[in-house]
């Protein structure tokens, strides 16, 4: 099979599969104007949040690490920066960390003397990156030109039963074929992370496999620093559930074990921590340079990327109410099989062909925070 699609090639080398203008506000105080600059031009799209106000530390760290990721998403061919102006999260330090590898601006609200003014102005830059938008061209890349996100979502051990074998091999083809795979880690595989830990030569990546648990839970303000926290001991289901997720995983050596908005060095397979609140998660994903995410469910799920198209992959249910949501079900037919019919359709929707997600324009966009906020 021919493992290639039609995607955008940007100056940095790396490949976009759809060629967004990002309209990305530094601070929930600049997100209304953010949202109308973006309903002004039709490849558009905004990126609001509620951060950026009096943030200090490590959430604050957070949040600017992700607009300065998701700025720098393959996905998007431009991005506009909006901002009020006495934020925490100043548009200037967002300029200066941003990697200049495409269009970027930043304007603010209160530079500019008002709302209207900035809407105007930003409306102004957008529609300018649009018409050159509607120049590029796709060229035809390999496999190996992008980076796909894993995100187990809601399953249940049934589902796991009959889903892992199919997407364990589909990883392990995308890791052959030299791709970046970011496989969501989150609090359902803290059991398994000593058998994971087996598929690293790297004692770093070990140790933070076999003592994962307590850097995946959210932490309460009290327990912010506090190592020495006893974990409870987990149930058989627990136990069932993580390791069938383990072998979702596929079976090549973990090259990284990656943070919020961190981005994958090498080619192969890498485990990037991510919230259990699935927009967060996407939005890790989509701010760590992931040109696709697929979400791997018991059902189709409600929400989806604002940044990265989410392909559904859920096992067959003759009761299943979302169907609309999917975009392959598993069945029981031979794996090896459905692994080529599911590289096929990842390429067509690499290549401009919309998911179910996308369709029924279901997207979002989040920030996590690392502490409870008061």
């Amino acid at each position: 099979m021919d493992y290639s699609f039609e995607g955008y090639r940007r100056n940095d080398g790396t490949v976009g599969i759809r060629n967004y203008i990002g309209v990305i506000c530094s601070v929930v105080c600049s997100s209304v104007v953010a949202r109308e600059i973006a309903e002004k031009v039709p490849v558009a799209v905004p990126f609001v949040h509620g951060n950026g106000c009096a943030q200090l530390g490590d959430d604050f760290q957070v949040t600017k690490n992700m607009l300065v990721g998701i700025s720098s998403n393959p996905n998007l061919y431009s991005a506009l920066l909006v901002g009020l102006g006495c934020e925490t999260n100043q548009i200037a330090g967002l300029l200066e960390s941003i990697p200049e590898t495409k269009p970027i601006k930043g304007i603010g609200i209160q530079q500019l003397a008002g709302g209207e003014n900035t809407k105007k102005k930003g409306v102004e830059i957008v529609e300018h990156w649009s018409k050159e938008t509607a120049n590029q061209k796709r060229e035809r890349c390999p496999l190996s030109a992008l980076t796909v996100g894993i995100l187990p979502v809601d399953l249940d051990e049934a589902a796991a039963i009959k889903i892992a074998r199919v997407i364990g091999l589909l990883i392990n083809r995308l890791v052959e074929n030299n791709a970046k795979v970011l496989f969501g880690l989150s609090q359902t595989l803290e059991p398994a992370g000593e058998l994971l830990s087996e598929r690293s030569e790297d004692e770093d990546i070990k140790s933070r496999l076999k003592s994962m648990g307590a850097g995946l839970q959210r932490k309460r303000w009290k327990e912010v620093g506090n190592a020495s926290l006893d974990h409870a001991e987990f149930s058989e289901q627990e136990k069932a559930l993580a390791l069938l997720e383990a072998d979702m995983t596929g079976t090549h050596l973990i090259r990284s074990v990656l943070g919020y908005s961190e981005s994958a060095r090498e080619a192969g397979f890498h485990f990037i921590t991510v919230p259990t609140n699935i927009v967060e998660a996407l939005s890790n994903m989509a701010s760590s340079g992931c040109n696709l995410a697929i979400i791997v469910s018991s059902r189709g799920v409600l929400t989806g990327s604002l940044a990265v198209p989410c392909m559904t992959i859920a096992p067959q249910n003759p009761n299943e109410s979302f169907d609309e949501l999917i975009d392959y079900t598993v069945t029981t037919r031979e794996a090896g099989s459905q692994v080529e019919q599911i590289l096929a359709e990842l390429m067509e929707i690499c290549s401009g062909k919309q998911t179910s997600l996308e369709k029924l324009e279901l997207g979002e966009f989040s920030i996590p925070h690392i502490g409870t906020t008061f």
